[in-house]
């Protein structure tokens, strides 16, 4: 079944593969006859429970949220009562962030060096060349309601000499209570999501390589026998250690993580015979620092199959030279610059690879409604030439 069938339907279709792959999963749970590792058995699976419900929950929506003000704006309406808390200038912010998650540079220097701060940003367009057929009619509407708030508040003015960011990280910090999980934290914060280069390990002390390498184990909740590294870690808010040394297994690890872990090890090993010694006498954090890469990030035509399908209508013409995949690519394109979390393995590795890629809606939450007239009209002509070429599409695997 394709990953994105014409895009009309694709949501009852996709619900149905869903649910037969369900059907084919089953939980298998062992119980102990032993009533002492029974009871330590429920008691594990209450903490655990506990953690999914609570610790679990509460990291994966902080990281879809970390750095946005408004982070639903792009798929649902914001009411006046989403709003109420907000300042002039945060709702003068909360209005151009929605600009900014379409790719629009700025003018203001206010504005375009707290974009250029957000992990998530890339600017594309001039403000010339951006239009507002490119927001989808979420973001119309919210834009306005944001516009109207900021009038109501009294207006911001820009770029006046003593500007600061300050309550914008306070509101986020009112709305989203302590539920951050900052990139900075971080000394690779997209280990798990993409290759780190031999040029960035380059960078990296013997102790930040070490870190770095047990950094993505404890991502997976693995805990340490190490003080050093124990302490280290239980200092992120984003650590949740419950998995023993012995028990964790490398098979909880992605293809991502699993060769940038043998990565940082060969490097580590090769800048000292015997790696990096934890638990010495008067060991410190204050060497250790962050390599998240996302501020530096230019964006080019070149990360994209067609890098502007979303602010014009594409021509049969251009396309026609296509290859079945890239008709295929080109359109869930389309999707991945709207946030859609893929099925398909294909999809997930590809647009993972992306910086620009950032999938925070999974299929029960998205709607066509996301995308503007371009893209929608865009998706419809990708798909008929695809079709046409055969007649079950390309393959996904």
């Amino acid at each position: 079944m394709m990953e994105m069938n014409r895009y009309t339907d694709y949501c009852g279709q996709m619900k149905q593969m869903e649910q037969r792959e369900g059907n084919r999963e089953r939980v298998q749970i062992l119980c102990c006859r032993n009533i002492f590792w029974e009871k330590l058995f429920w008691m594990a699976v209450f903490m655990l429970t506990a953690f999914l419900m609570m610790g679990g929950r509460q990291k994966i929506y902080a990281d879809s949220v970390y750095g946005f003000l408004v982070p639903d704006a792009s798929s649902t309406y914001l009411t006046d009562s989403d709003i109420a808390g907000m300042s002039a200038q945060t709702a003068c912010y909360a209005k151009n962030e929605i600009y900014a998650r379409n790719g629009r540079l700025f003018s203001s220097t206010e504005l375009q060096d707290y974009f250029y701060s957000q992990y998530w940003y890339c600017g594309l367009y001039d403000p010339s060349e951006f239009t507002q057929n490119m927001l989808n009619v979420y973001e119309s509407a919210n834009v306005d309601l944001l516009d109207a708030k900021e009038q109501q508040m009294g207006g911001y003015t820009l770029d006046t000499e003593a500007y600061d960011y300050a309550e914008l990280y306070q509101y986020m910090d009112s709305v989203y209570y302590d539920g951050y999980v900052d990139p900075d934290t971080y000394i690779f914060y997209d280990s798990d999501q993409r290759y780190i280069s031999e040029a960035e390990i380059s960078r990296l002390s013997l102790q930040e390589l070490n870190y770095a390498k047990n950094e993505i184990y404890a991502r997976r909740g693995r805990m340490f026998s190490s003080q050093e590294l124990s302490d280290y870690f239980s200092l992120k808010n984003w650590y949740y250690g419950y998995i023993s040394p012995d028990a964790f297994s490398d098979e909880l690890l992605n293809s991502y993580e699993k060769t940038n872990a043998a990565a940082l090890y060969a490097a580590e090993y090769a800048k000292a015979s015997g790696g990096y010694v934890t638990d010495q006498a008067g060991y410190d954090y204050g060497a250790i620092g962050s390599y998240t890469e996302y501020d530096n990030y230019v964006p080019a035509a070149s990360d994209f199959i067609i890098w502007d399908s979303n602010i014009r209508y594409l021509s049969a013409e251009e396309i026609s030279g296509m290859s079945l995949q890239q008709l295929n690519y080109a359109k869930n394109e389309i999707y991945a610059r709207r946030g859609y979390v893929f099925q398909k393995q294909e999809l997930r590795d590809y647009f993972n690879s992306k910086y620009w890629y950032y999938g925070t809606l999974p299929l029960a939450q998205f709607s066509p409604e996301v995308f503007n007239d371009y893209e929608a009209a865009n998706i419809a002509l990708l798909e008929k030439h695809e079709y046409a070429r055969s007649a079950n599409g390309y393959q996904l695997y």
